[in-house]
């Protein structure tokens, strides 16, 4: 588990020449997704460096003053950055930071990258989305009646390729505009072996720009190498260029999203207990939807429009299977045993202000909102009304046996992955 302490010491590395149209791109277009504690953090260690005359080694907990956070808010801020790709950490046994800084993405880069777009709406709403996107647009269209009169290199340079000076060859490194790359967990090479070896393509008919892409697709849906191979398989054309439609690509991942849901993941969240309430949560973290709905209902198959309700929690808010389970959970309990769209969602909306990222957060807020007290009403004697707080852990929607027969079904999951 990553920690920070106060005495830790660090230094600062440049990447990438960092441009004042890159600190434009950070605040308008990273900061919606990181926060402004990461934002802050980005443009103080990059002020840091650029006033250093040599490399030099700084105290943390002068940073720590500086931008009066805590610990915690440093790491969380740091760790942000970190996962868009702005920085990148590390550490030697001594607790002696290297943070290297990297360069927002080109607009252009940004709004071509399904993850960063999709991000940006779920945080500002398409319409501010595309509000910001116009800011970057250019007009390149050059009217009819003109023709190029510029002049080439050669015209003006007569470079003479034998002169010694162009055969120098300086091995340094020297600083580009090398932009952050978020760390995605995918294989290309496994990917490729699947559609070679399964279904007949070619391993290298992918160029490594569509590999990128379907990555960030794979990211973007939760599937696996092999659940990409089978999308792509049936989309995959040589005669066009490009030689896969991603459009379709979205398309066809929904539809198997919603028919054969990813596979589930067996990372449990963070919690020491194992009362009843613990157990049920960690089932929600590791549970995908499709699956969590199922058992709730003897395992029959899910309706498409609790599907899509699904979908729309995951697509419009970006929540954890953790926390959508635990809005199905709330939302069942509170309507009569069925999956209301609106109420889903304005359960939804309250989850993302408090700011909810696994089953826990969820079921503490929710838990905490039902409890409140109802204000005094006015009338006879203004009696005051007040809801009884009870003290008793959130009722469980899972049977005994429906949670027994869950964690074996997981357990299962888990010696089979590991046989692989």
């Amino acid at each position: 588990m990553e920690y920070v302490l106060q005495s830790d010491v660090y230094q600062i590395k440049l990447a990438s020449l960092i441009s004042n149209v890159d600190k434009d791109v950070m605040v308008e277009l990273y900061q919606p997704l990181v926060g402004a504690n990461a934002s802050i953090l980005y443009l103080t260690l990059l002020k840091q460096k650029r006033n250093e005359d040599e490399e030099n080694e700084y105290q943390l907990t002068h940073l720590l003053n500086i931008l009066q956070f805590t610990p915690a808010q440093y790491l969380s801020a740091r760790r942000m950055l970190e996962g868009v790709g702005l920085l990148r950490s590390y550490r030697n046994e001594a607790r002696q930071y290297i943070y290297v800084l990297y360069a927002p993405k080109n607009p252009k880069d940004f709004f071509d990258d399904v993850l960063f777009k999709g991000l940006l709406i779920q945080s500002i709403g398409e319409k501010e989305t595309k509000k910001l996107a116009s800011r970057y647009k250019v007009n390149l269209t050059i009217d009819q009646g003109y023709e190029e009169v510029s002049a080439s290199f050669v015209d003006i340079f007569h470079p003479n390729y034998d002169d010694a000076a162009f055969k120098k060859n300086f091995k340094d490194s020297f600083v580009g505009h090398d932009e952050g790359r978020i760390r995605i967990n995918f294989n290309d090479d496994l990917f490729t072996k699947y559609l070679s070896d399964t279904l007949g393509i070619p391993e290298l008919s992918v160029g490594k720009r569509d590999l990128k892409e379907i990555a960030r697709y794979s990211t973007l849906f939760g599937f696996s190498e092999k659940q990409m191979a089978s999308v792509v398989a049936g989309l995959y054309s040589v005669e066009t260029s490009p030689h896969i439609d991603f459009a379709k690509l979205a398309i066809k991942a929904e539809e198997e999203l919603r028919n054969n849901k990813p596979s589930i993941s067996l990372e449990m969240s963070v919690m020491k207990s194992d009362d009843p309430i613990s157990e049920k949560c960690r089932l929600m973290d590791s549970t995908v939807p499709a699956k969590y709905l199922k058992i709730l209902q003897n395992n029959t198959k899910v309706s498409n429009s609790d599907l899509q309700i699904v979908e729309s929690l995951s697509k419009n808010y970006g929540f954890s299977n953790g926390v959508i389970n635990a809005i199905i959970d709330y939302a069942l309990e509170k309507c009569e045993n069925t999956l209301n769209l609106n109420y889903c969602e304005k359960v939804a909306s309250s989850l993302a202000r408090g700011n909810a990222k696994t089953a826990i957060d969820a079921m503490n807020y929710l838990n905490r909102k039902t409890t409140r007290k109802k204000p005094e009403i006015a009338g006879e004697n203004k009696v005051k009304v007040e809801e009884k707080v009870s003290s008793k852990k959130p009722k469980s929607k899972i049977s005994d046996d429906e949670m027994n027969d869950l964690l074996r079904e997981l357990d299962t999951e888990k010696t089979r992955r590991k046989a692989r």
